[in-house]
């Protein structure tokens, strides 16, 4: 046997061995152990879809709008004199016919005494030239007075009835002016500030004492463009541009505060002519107002069913997203898997969106989890039912 430098060469090769055959069986040990410890892959993403149907709508239009009173009086004195007395009470409710303010009637009554006397005066001067008529006839009959004579007493008598028309005329100047002297409202409706106190000068037809308007109904006009009014009068129907409500007035009023006016408007009149600054053509509404909650003033938004829609197809709001000026929709095809979908919408009705393009009726758009849907990726959808019943509501 041939003999090695190193003796000891062989028992380290075979250690060696034994050391690399160790290694590996710990390596596989270590890959099984991972193999065997693996979490299983994570499902889809859970998300909610609704499923698009095709049913009959009405299509709402909402305008900017603005309460103001049907009749507005300024009141203000027809004689001049000193304001005596003040009968209301400022922002009360009054009645037409209710008086509101007395001007010292004493200068007014002294006229029409003076008037009455000035009527005695002409009907006693009447009666003596009758009497000279009747007198001087005969004796102008037997050429014993001249003619003259009779001429100037006819005279005076036609004088006579002509200074009493005047004085009548004067009397009903008389008692008109102490009629206007107490003022009293001319239509019903809630009173303003008082703008001249009792003591001061009033001036006749130039002082403004207070204002008055009607409270009910109350007037609401909003505007609408020259092409929506053009589409609007060219529907078919009876040539209106709105709608009118099933067994209710169409018009609804929304307040400042985004809460709906109990009660509905009727369509009063279109305005006779566009505005040539703007191109918009004011439409006017009456609101009642039974407990005076409208003044004139407020500003809201009217809206009103503008056509009934039929097979429209809608589209939760919710569903909708925007990106750069673009709306899209994430739907859910057949096999679970989402794709980005481009739409076009119309006219929104509630809480949805009329869809236009894009989309067509039993296709599904997730709702809800929008952000975990990702397009070309599965998920696990669960539906929401859209019925009319929960629209209508």
């Amino acid at each position: 046997m041939l003999k090695t430098k190193y003796p000891e060469h062989k028992h380290f090769r075979q250690f060696t061995r034994a050391g690399f055959g160790l290694v590996l069986l710990l390596v596989a040990a270590c890959g099984s152990s991972e193999q065997a410890g693996a979490p299983p892959a994570a499902p889809p993403p859970a998300v909610v879809v609704a499923a698009l149907s095709a049913q009959t709508v009405p299509i709402y239009g909402e305008y900017v709008a603005r309460s103001e009173a049907r009749e507005t009086v300024e009141i203000r004195s027809r004689v001049a004199g000193f304001l005596e007395k003040v009968l209301f009470e400022e922002g009360s409710r009054v009645k037409a016919g209710q008086p509101l303010f007395v001007i010292d009637q004493r200068p007014y009554q002294v006229a029409l005494q003076a008037a009455r006397g000035g009527l005695a005066q002409a009907q006693a001067d009447l009666n003596k030239a009758q009497m000279d008529v009747a007198r001087l006839r005969p004796l102008v009959a037997e050429d014993a007075a001249p003619q003259m004579d009779l001429d100037n007493a006819e005279s005076a008598v036609q004088f006579g009835q002509a200074s009493i028309e005047r004085a009548k005329a004067a009397i009903a100047d008389a008692e008109l002016n102490l009629k206007f002297s107490e003022i009293h409202s001319p239509i019903g409706g809630i009173i303003g500030k008082q703008a001249v106190t009792e003591g001061n000068l009033v001036a006749r037809d130039q002082t403004l004492l207070t204002t008055l308007s009607s409270w009910d109904p109350m007037r609401v006009v909003f505007s609408i463009s020259e092409v929506d009014y053009l589409h609007r009068t060219q529907q078919p129907g009876e040539g209106s541009p709105f709608v009118p409500a099933k067994n209710a007035a169409p018009f609804e009023l929304i307040l400042a505060d985004d809460s709906v006016y109990p009660h509905r408007g009727s369509l009063s009149f279109l305005d006779r002519a566009l505005s040539p600054t703007t191109g918009t053509l004011n439409v006017y509404v009456n609101f009642p107002n039974p407990d005076g909650l409208l003044r004139p003033g407020l500003f809201g938004r009217v809206r009103v069913v503008l056509e009934e829609k039929p097979d429209a197809l809608l589209l939760p709001q919710r569903a909708v997203q925007v990106m750069q000026g673009v709306q899209t929709v994430l739907v859910v095809g057949e096999n679970d898997e989402v794709s980005l979908r481009t739409v076009t919408l119309g006219r929104r009705y509630r809480d949805f969106f009329v869809v236009s393009e894009g989309l067509e009726a039993g296709e599904r758009v997730v709702v809800e989890g929008l952000q975990r849907a990702v397009p070309g990726r599965k998920v696990t959808p669960s539906q929401e039912s859209i019925s009319p019943e929960k629209i209508e509501g």
